[in-house]
């Protein structure tokens, strides 16, 4: 580790015993007046590069030199910034440069939903420099760095990278459903956004139907964007309607939320149409007509008329 300490030492044997010094380069590191005989320990301090150290040992019969290599090893380096090469709704797909001239063991990955409150997952011992991070949210916006890891431990992070995934249609449906008749014709109904959206909510489809027996693809179909309250006309009176919710994304549709009834109430009834004369006699008038609504539970009718001029009705 860069800052750390290590002794070497040189011994030389012969007859006469050599004096012993070490040497970084040019630089003698024994001072001459202190030169030991027959071994040599350097001590070094605070260790910041690689070197080579030369034991030189000397007599009268001559010098002869022997090459210590100390190498310093530290933490790798950051790699360089993630880069996103593909998204799904749960996956993020990314490569790296290893930003280290020596080779390193592996690489650890940790990603957290981008948000205040989520804390690093961390994917380990990633041998390559790229990987696929799997089983993320749908629509979410993910923020993903890299460090490397070599026998001294693991190094510093890379600058983050930041991903969303793409969208799924709606995981859950619409909460909260609701409907209340405000005539004998309309009812309004409202509801609540999905729990898991997944994505950018386009809008919502209102299923209703008086014979909930019948498959779905048969129910009448009220389209909402860009709200969640409607109202839906055109109700027959005393009859109960079944309703069901759902929302939709640029994806497709989510789940139905569960049924409600609700009962149209009879109300005021309509006019009666195709009156007409049906047959006149010297003291009667035959009428008839048809009520508005076939379902209007009406009881009776109230017939009005008057006596005009002399060849009128």
């Amino acid at each position: 580790m860069p800052g750390g300490s290590v002794n070497i030492t040189c011994v030389a044997v012969g007859s006469p015993m050599p004096y012993v010094k070490w040497m970084l380069n040019s630089e003698d590191l024994t001072p001459e007046d202190d030169m030991p005989v027959g071994r040599n320990v350097l001590e070094l301090n605070n260790v910041r590069e690689s070197a080579n150290y030369t034991c030189v040992a000397m007599s009268s019969l001559g010098i002869i030199e022997a090459v210590s290599q100390i190498i310093v090893k530290s933490l790798p380096k950051p790699p360089g910034t993630p880069i996103v090469t593909e998204t799904t709704a749960t996956s993020i797909t990314i490569t790296w440069d290893s930003g280290n001239p020596e080779p390193v063991l592996h690489y650890n990955i940790q990603y957290r939903a981008k948000s205040p409150e989520s804390k690093f997952e961390t994917m380990e011992s990633i041998a390559t420099t790229r990987y696929s991070i799997g089983g993320l949210s749908p629509n979410t916006e993910y923020e993903i760095r890299v460090s490397a890891v070599n026998t001294i431990g693991q190094g510093p992070a890379s600058e983050p990278v930041e991903a969303r995934t793409g969208e799924q249609a709606p995981a859950s449906p619409p909460r909260n459903i609701q409907a209340r008749i405000i005539s004998h014709s309309t009812m309004m109904v409202r509801w609540e956004e999905p729990e898991e959206p997944n994505g950018q909510i386009k809008g919502y489809r209102v299923y209703y139907t008086m014979d909930p027996s019948q498959s779905m693809n048969l129910w009448q179909i009220h389209n909402v964007q860009d709200s969640m309250i409607t109202t839906i006309q055109n109700l027959v009176a005393s009859e109960t309607y079944t309703i069901r919710v759902l929302a939709f994304t640029s994806v497709g549709d989510g789940p139905f939320s569960d049924p409600i009834h609700v009962k149209v109430l009879q109300g005021v009834p309509g006019q009666p149409s195709r009156f007409q004369i049906s047959e006149v006699s010297d003291t009667a008038i035959e009428l008839t007509w048809e009520p508005a609504f076939e379902k209007e539970g009406i009881i009776s009718y109230e017939l009005r008329y008057k006596e005009g001029s002399q060849g009128n009705l």
